[in-house]
């Protein structure tokens, strides 16, 4: 960023859409420029947030980022991030209403997005941010889950969901068609492709929670669709979560088997999706035993290594091509993204 003091023909060539798609082409190929962002929910009075190297997750190799906005009556949630803008959201703990920013740490800009308050106090709402090269567009989506009436605990007996999706080149919200009669889980959102990706909640005949598909939808033509787990992944397994990923730009799927009796370890089973859309070509990857009591999964680094949250609120790190897991930091409660170096804007 120095080099846009040099002159004002320096600093409007940095700002050009096309110096800035060939920065971002260049960057994202080099492990160097990938990086480890970590932002706890409730941000202490000094406002800082962490960055690591993708190729060096050490607390030595910490920087220290400044968040520039900040509101002491919500708690922070990473929705996303998609070539160096980070989505993150302000959520009120007393009416759940929401402020949602985009952020370049590496430019320091951000810009807060604007929003409609909802009336309704007992709701849930699961976001997404996404991107699509075919449009060079990106954009937030907001799924709004009303209180059930049908007495199954949740929100699908509720109103009928309501979804709404920001436009980063219009800068205008609009209103899309949800014909998903299913509650979607905000436990891990991922963006591949040109599509998010979601996992739904169904209700079985048991009335039971279960998992049921894994619902897109496309950033450019805001049209969702469904694609199915892999068969039989869940056969055999009796408590269990489970969360999307993304590992060298193919869909991955988590499933974190959880013994609740404490009596045996917990185990995480990592399925990939080797050609994406393709249900057949779902396949187990991984079998990972856990030692460390997980409480999260929050994805792969750019370099493959999985990050994990232990229920101490400790990020600890799992290598697969050595089967090595190793301790980062303790924290409170955290949420974090893998990010790009870039100049994209807000």
């Amino acid at each position: 960023m120095r080099f846009k003091c040099v002159s004002k023909l320096w600093h409007c060539t940095i700002e050009e859409s096309d110096f800035v798609a060939m920065h971002l082409k260049h960057s994202a190929l080099s492990v160097a420029n990938w990086y480890v962002f970590l932002m706890e929910w409730h941000f202490s009075r000094n406002q800082m947030s962490s960055l690591y190297p993708d190729k060096s997750l050490t607390v030595a190799s910490q920087l220290e980022i400044k968040v520039p906005f900040i509101s002491p009556m919500g708690s922070y949630n990473i929705v996303g991030s998609c070539n160096g803008l980070i989505c993150i959201a302000d959520v009120n703990d007393e009416d759940r209403s929401h402020k949602i920013f985009l952020w370049n740490l590496f430019t320091r800009k951000y810009k807060a997005i604007p929003s409609s308050h909802l009336d309704f106090v007992d709701m849930y709402v699961a976001l997404g941010f996404g991107y699509s090269d075919s449009i060079n567009d990106y954009k937030i989506v907001r799924i709004t889950y009303f209180p059930d009436k049908c007495g199954y605990g949740g929100y699908l007996g509720g109103l009928e969901p309501k979804v709404d999706v920001y436009s980063l080149n219009t800068d205008m919200w609009r209103t899309v068609k949800f014909d998903v009669a299913r509650e979607l889980s905000d436990r891990s959102i991922v963006s591949l492709n040109g599509n998010l990706h979601w996992i739904s909640i169904d209700v079985n005949e048991d009335r039971c929670w279960c998992y049921g598909s894994i619902i897109t939808f496309g950033v450019a033509d805001e049209v969702f669709n469904e694609m199915p787990l892999p068969k039989s992944c869940f056969v055999g397994i009796m408590l269990f979560r489970a969360y999307l990923a993304v590992l060298n730009n193919s869909l991955v799927l988590l499933i974190h088997q959880v013994d609740p009796r404490g009596q045996s370890k917990d185990t995480c089973y990592i399925w990939v999706m080797t050609e994406y859309g393709v249900p057949k070509s779902w396949t187990k990857l991984h079998t990972l035993d856990l030692d460390e009591g997980v409480s999260k999964f929050h994805g792969f680094t750019r370099s493959g290594e999985l990050l994990m949250e232990t229920c101490q609120h400790e990020l600890i790190l799992w290598n697969p091509s050595m089967g090595l897991t190793r301790f980062i930091r303790t924290l409170g409660a955290f949420d974090l993204a893998t990010v790009v170096e870039s100049l994209v804007s807000p």
